[in-house]
């Protein structure tokens, strides 16, 4: 599981994983190309899961590509379901009508005690948050005694955040903004201010703006033994003006805290993707160049602890 803080450079630890074999699962735009595939014994064993056994039979009597289709179903809604107990706020970003869904309704209660370990397998989850006050008990408790799902944590100096949310707001990376609900309200905020700097000053000013308290909410993923802590600086290499070396060397990290053989040197080349979704430049300390005088004072008030606890300072 990957929790990766928005604008954080999803896509690089994204691109890692999928260079691992995983596929992808979350909130974040996924092509189709890199979702999860499900094998037959995989689908059977969800559909199993999510449907009564009444269901389930009458599915399974049925033809082939009718039960697959279903299965497919049962894996969507599985998921869904998983979103709400690791304590996504659904209903804000995509309406009630998602969580109303019947049968995701069906699928969370019927799987409300189970384990995450009865996920599909081979499937990474790259979530933007995982608020430990919101998360259902049942998966902490998994996890502390389990050490599995092993969770890495991806997070970026909250100046650069800031920054990166302003620009992918205004509509500014290669596909748009986004399908949240809030992100249609902070475009047209946005898009009302004259320039950069006053979008900035509104973005340092308003405690509801995406991003503001992430950091602070993430802190016990800082700070636990058992997250792999990866920043954006350590993983971007060269192209986005960090080091190749430092690069390949949490790469190696990466892997052994996965427990995986591969070679650092053959992943390396394949996670700085510009024509990621929320691409825009993907460069370390861009903050430098459009924060003025005038936002220091907001600087250091908003931003200016979660700074220095992050190793940014």
């Amino acid at each position: 599981m990957v929790i990766s803080l928005m604008k954080s450079g999803t896509h690089l630890i994204q691109e890692l994983m999928v260079a691992l074999g995983y596929g992808i699962y979350g909130q974040s735009r996924i092509p189709a190309e890199i979702r999860p595939v499900l094998d037959d014994a995989t689908r059977d064993r969800v559909a199993r899961m999510v449907y009564d056994e009444q269901t389930y039979a009458e599915l399974a009597a049925g033809d082939p590509a009718s039960f697959a289709k279903a299965g497919d179903e049962a894996w969507e809604a599985l998921g869904w379901a998983w979103q709400q107990r690791l304590g996504m706020p659904l209903v804000n970003r995509y309406g009630v009508a998602v969580t109303n869904n019947g049968l995701i309704e069906q699928a969370l209660r019927r799987t409300a005690t189970s384990t995450f370990a009865t996920t599909p397998g081979n499937v990474c989850w790259v979530l933007p948050e995982l608020d430990i006050k919101k998360v259902d008990g049942r998966f902490l408790q998994e996890w502390t005694e389990t050490g599995l799902p092993r969770i890495l944590f991806m997070y970026r100096d909250p100046r650069d955040v800031l920054l990166s949310m302003v620009n992918f707001l205004c509509g500014r990376t290669a596909q748009g903004y986004g399908n949240f609900s809030e992100f249609q309200i902070f475009n047209r905020i946005l898009e009302s201010k004259a320039d950069l700097s006053e979008k900035l000053t509104y973005a340092l000013t308003d405690p509801a703006f995406p991003v503001s308290g992430d950091h602070e909410r993430a802190l016990w993923l800082l700070n636990h033994p058992n997250v792999c802590q990866v920043s954006f600086e350590q993983l971007v290499g060269a192209r986005g003006g960090g080091s190749d070396e430092l690069q390949a060397a949490t790469v190696a990290r990466v892997l052994d805290f996965l427990g995986c053989d591969d070679s650092p040197d053959q992943l390396v080349e394949k996670l700085f993707r510009t024509d990621s979704f929320s691409f825009f430049k993907g460069q370390i300390g861009s903050w430098r160049e459009a924060f003025g005088p005038e936002h220091e004072e907001l600087l250091a008030e908003r931003l200016g602890r979660m700074v220095r606890l992050y190793g940014y300072a």
